[in-house]
């Protein structure tokens, strides 16, 4: 498969997977993997419930009350995707599922008691309608086997049972959850280079199905595990207490909160440039950062009162130019409005007829020739329908609508 795509580079319009063509079962589990996949060039198919994927239900949405409405999360992860709809799990859904994979390279899938996916065999790790040679990838919290493999759970709790928010947060208060579906997605772009490998492998290794688990992913993850393994006992603590001595910290300014990593010696010389030399500061010794660690407490309170009436963004444009590692705390407000991100193009709209404009972040490579194009918005539920079932794979305009009136489309 793939046999159409760009011989040599990347294609001009394309990306470099250009050519290679995924079926997307996974639901919100593999949203990033997919959407790399379909970043990179791949024909991305999503195929999802007929009532939707639960993705679409997330807000922020995009259109409010107006005839319609769209997720803003579930537009920026499946933006350059086809979409159809069909009960993968029912077993009148394995002749259009096999007719689906005929011409596939990739099947990505999350099978599940409650998400069942017909035709897959978890002890024989096979599902009956794909082709011999496509790459298939399971993305699951916990993998195929194993005793909490049935086990229900979320991207909250993926990230609370991988170990990483124990450590996340003030040592004497309650640990701190990751944003968003961050474990998730973690998995997700793990499956991506796992398919890449095995679509560049597949003419000596053939056909591969790839068990993804979040939970084996959060295990290489910040290096958790690893700390926890060479603490002596009674050491570990659990919680994020920071590193070095003021003024590395995180400092409130007058216009938001700046973060300054101070840790080579001569970087106490940057921060009193950066503040220009203040008389509270100017004893000889605090030079020293194990003087500064013993009266941590005051010193924290002079810096803290020497900054709180100063320009956040000024200050870090002059500790920059003092050669101080510092910047300003942003919040997604402010980062999208930071002329960085704008200034390279990570921000793409969409603007389609009948549907809100949509602005989504998606450039995540710059590269020459060009990696990644947004080619087309995220679908609406069922847009392809038609495109895909008929006019590519073949059946009747009766024939989808019977199985729009059985619910299985």
């Amino acid at each position: 498969m793939g046999e159409d795509r760009a011989e040599e580079g990347v294609s001009p319009t394309g990306g470099p997977l250009a050519g290679y063509r995924v079926v997307d079962l996974a639901g919100p589990i593999g949203a990033y993997c997919t959407k790399l996949l379909a970043d990179l060039g791949c024909d991305v198919i999503k195929v999802e419930p007929p009532a939707g994927d639960p993705m679409r239900n997330r807000p922020p949405f995009i259109g409010g009350d107006e005839a319609y409405s769209e997720s803003a999360l579930f537009a920026s992860y499946h933006a350059n995707k086809r979409g159809i709809s069909l009960d993968v799990g029912r077993a009148e859904a394995r002749p259009l599922l096999k007719a689906l994979a005929k011409d596939r390279d990739v099947v990505v899938m999350s099978p599940t008691p409650r998400s069942p996916v017909t035709g897959f065999d978890r002890v024989a790790r096979s599902v009956d309608w794909v082709p011999d040679d496509c790459i298939i990838a399971s993305i699951t919290p916990f993998g195929l086997d194993g005793p909490m493999a049935d086990m229900r759970i979320t991207p909250f709790l993926s990230f609370a049972v991988g170990g990483g928010m124990h450590w996340v947060g003030a040592k004497d208060g309650p640990p701190l959850a990751a944003p968003g579906q961050l474990a998730w997605d973690e998995a997700g772009l793990h499956a991506a280079f796992g398919i890449v490998s095995a679509l560049f492998g597949r003419e000596h290794a053939g056909g591969q199905l790839l068990d993804l688990s979040v939970h084996e992913v959060q295990a290489g993850k910040d290096f958790v595990l690893e700390r926890y393994d060479v603490s002596r006992p009674g050491e570990w603590g659990g919680r994020f207490a920071g590193v070095g001595v003021p003024p590395t910290g995180t400092w409130q300014c007058v216009d938001g909160p700046i973060a300054i990593s101070a840790h080579q010696k001569h970087h106490w010389q940057n921060f009193l440039t950066m503040l220009d030399h203040p008389e509270d500061l100017s004893e000889p010794s605090l030079n020293d950062p194990v003087v500064r660690r013993l009266i941590f407490d005051g010193l924290e309170l002079v810096i803290g009162e020497l900054v709180a009436n100063r320009s956040r963004l000024d200050l870090f444009a002059r500790g920059q130019a003092a050669g101080l590692p510092c910047a300003p705390v942003n919040s997604p407000r402010d980062f999208i409005e930071d002329p960085q991100p704008v200034a390279r193009g990570v921000f793409a709209s969409s603007d389609v007829d009948g549907r809100p404009t949509v602005t989504i972040p998606w450039r995540w490579c710059n590269a020459i020739p060009e990696l990644i194009h947004l080619r087309r918005p995220a679908p609406s539920l069922g847009e392809h329908n038609a495109e895909v079932f008929i006019d590519e794979l073949g059946f009747s305009e009766a024939q989808l609508r019977n199985w729009e009136a059985d619910g299985l489309v």
